[in-house]
């Protein structure tokens, strides 16, 4: 599959109504435009035969925190999925097919997982969205609800949750209800999308930072801020054109921006260049 064939593949999925769109799918598409020889149906039935065997482990099991530790059990303890802590800023642990191959991610990735094998079992797992670390929702419609944290390998209530969140920023984002809401599988996908392009940013790999911007806008059109983040990558590599088109469209939103003064100011640049 050439890196276009997976782009192709993955606009495509990106039509299907959010109950069909298959996650574990799309962010091997994401992969697929890393490595050619990748043939996603292969991880997806490996991934298929997890949630066949975690599905016969819960059996009758219905005690929400029995299903969740046999779920844990299987996968952090059996299968040996873990946090990568030595190389977290490691591009392969944004990438679900290293993931299976290397049992190590980050926590969007493992949370993916977690999540593909769990819906393949039956059960009701959402991806959550948390700033700084992303999580997995367990809530059966019967009663309660359990947070996973897969990078850890732990189960966490709210209030873990929000001891979490209080350590990773000291007090500066506040916990509130929304932030423990499940997220939508386009804004997952924006979310590993974005990792990535942070890390290539790092880099200096404009290149690959542009192809997952340019899919960040395949999975929300609608993101104003991607048109920015967008612009000043095509800025840097002198694509003029492109990214006058892209600081155009964020100088359109209503309001004004707050940093409008600063993408004028390129964009001045930009009509300099190009006249």
């Amino acid at each position: 599959m050439t890196p276009a064939d997976a782009r192709d593949a993955f606009t495509r999925l990106l039509q299907t109504p959010e109950p069909e769109l298959d996650l574990a799918e799309a962010a091997l598409l994401i992969a697929a435009e890393e490595y050619p020889d990748l043939r996603p149906s292969v991880y997806l039935e490996q991934i298929a035969r997890m949630g066949t065997e975690l599905k016969r482990r819960i059996r009758a099991e219905v005690e929400p925190r029995r299903v969740v530790e046999t779920a844990n059990t299987y996968l952090f303890e059996e299968l040996h999925f873990k946090g990568n802590r030595e190389e977290y800023y490691d591009p392969r642990n944004s990438f679900l097919n290293d993931v299976i191959e290397r049992r190590v991610g980050i926590p969007i990735t493992l949370a993916v997982l977690y999540i593909a094998i769990g819906e393949r079992a039956g059960l009701p797992v959402r991806g959550v969205g948390m700033p700084g670390h992303f999580l997995v929702k367990y809530a059966p419609a019967s009663s309660g609800e359990i947070f996973i944290d897969a990078f850890n390998g732990r189960t966490l209530s709210r209030q873990e949750c929000a001891k979490m969140l209080e350590d990773m920023y000291g007090g500066t984002v506040k916990m509130r209800p929304a932030l423990l809401e499940p997220s939508t599988k386009r804004q997952i996908l924006a979310r590993i999308l974005n990792n990535l392009k942070s890390l290539y940013l790092s880099r200096g790999d404009l290149a690959r930072a542009l192809a997952a911007s340019d899919r960040i806008m395949l999975t929300d059109p609608h993101l104003t801020s991607e048109w920015r983040d967008r612009g000043l990558i095509q800025f840097q590599m002198r694509h003029d054109t492109e990214a006058l088109k892209d600081f155009s469209r964020y100088l359109g939103v209503r309001p004004e921006p707050e940093d409008a003064a600063r993408v004028k100011q390129l964009r001045g640049q930009l009509i300099s260049r190009l006249n």
